[in-house]
C-alpha cells in the first residue's frame, strides 16, 4: 500500500508530465517551422544561366518549376531529369536555391558531333554518344559517320542502352571524339568504325585510313596524330598506324 502511495506522489506526476513536454515542444517547433517555410519562402523568380539553343522560357517549361512554389519543396532532380527528358541537346543541368525565393537553373547544351544509322534512321549524337534525335540522311552526313556500335535501345536525350563489347565501343567513343574535336579535326573525318575495340579506325580527309590503338594516352595520340598529317602532302593517300613508343608510321598506297 505504502509502494503505490509512493508511486502517485506529487514529485512522480510532475517527472511524468516533464517527459513527454520534450518531445511535444520539438513537433510544435517542427510545425511552427513548415508554417514558416510555406507562408514566407515561396518561388518568385526563376533565373537561367543559359548556354544552349533552347531559350530561357523553354527551359523553364520543361523544368516544371512554377512562381508561388514553396521555395524548400521544389525538388531539383526532378525538375533536372524533366528538362533533360523534354530537350534532348542539353548537356548538363544544375539547379540550385537562393534565399529568399529564387530558383537559379544552369544549363549548358549538347552539339551533334557525329551521326550513327540504326534501322534506316540517322541518329545525331554528342560528343559522349548520347543521342540527340533523328534527322534526314542529307543532315546527318554533315558529321562524321559511327560505324558498328549496337545499342539495344535508343532514346532522344538519354544514353544508350548497351553491353559487352558496345560499352567498350561506346566508352572508346567518348574518349576519342573530345580529343578529336579539341584538335580541330572533325570536320575532316568522314567515318569512324569501332568493331574493333582494341584497334578501331577512321577515315581522314577522304584519303587516309587511320587505325587508332588502343584507348590509352588518346589526347596526345590524337595531338601528334594532328601535327603528322599536317605534314603529308595534299596527294599522299595511304594508312596511318598508332605504333607502341607513342609513333605514327605512314604506309602510302
Amino acid at each position: 500500500m505504502s509502494a503505490e502511495t509512493e508511486n502517485n506522489t506529487p514529485n512522480n506526476k510532475v517527472r511524468r508530465r516533464s517527459a513527454w513536454l520534450g518531445p511535444l515542444a520539438l513537433v510544435l517547433l517542427f510545425l511552427v517551422g513548415m508554417l514558416v517555410l510555406s507562408l514566407f519562402f515561396r518561388v518568385s523568380s526563376i533565373e537561367v544561366v543559359n548556354a544552349s539553343e533552347y531559350s530561357d522560357e523553354e527551359i523553364i517549361r520543361a523544368s516544371g518549376v512554377e512562381k508561388g512554389a514553396n521555395l524548400f519543396f521544389v525538388d531539383r532532380f526532378k525538375a533536372a531529369s524533366m528538362i533533360f527528358s523534354d530537350l534532348p541537346y542539353m548537356d548538363t543541368v544544375s539547379i540550385r536555391r537562393q534565399l529568399p525565393g529564387k530558383i537559379i537553373i544552369q544549363a549548358e547544351g549538347s552539339a551533334p558531333v557525329a551521326y550513327m544509322s540504326l534501322d534506316e534512321e540517322y541518329w545525331l549524337l554528342d560528343r559522349f554518344g548520347k543521342p540527340l534525335g533523328t534527322v534526314s540522311r542529307t543532315e546527318a552526313e554533315k558529321y562524321a559517320e559511327i560505324r558498328n556500335p549496337e545499342p539495344y535501345t535508343v532514346i532522344a536525350g538519354t544514353e544508350m542502352l548497351v553491353e559487352g563489347d558496345n560499352e567498350a565501343r561506346l566508352a572508346y567513343y567518348a574518349a576519342l571524339l573530345t580529343p578529336l574535336q579539341a584538335e580541330g579535326m572533325l570536320p575532316y573525318i568522314q567515318w569512324i568504325d569501332l568493331k574493333n575495340v582494341s584497334n578501331p579506325s577512321l577515315r581522314l580527309d577522304g584519303r587516309i585510313n587511320v587505325f587508332l590503338g588502343t584507348q590509352e594516352d588518346m589526347a596526345y595520340k590524337i595531338a601528334l596524330l594532328r601535327d603528322v598529317t599536317e605534314k603529308l602532302s595534299r596527294d599522299d593517300t595511304g594508312t596511318l598506324y598508332y605504333a607502341s613508343g607513342n609513333t605514327w608510321t605512314f604506309s602510302p598506297d
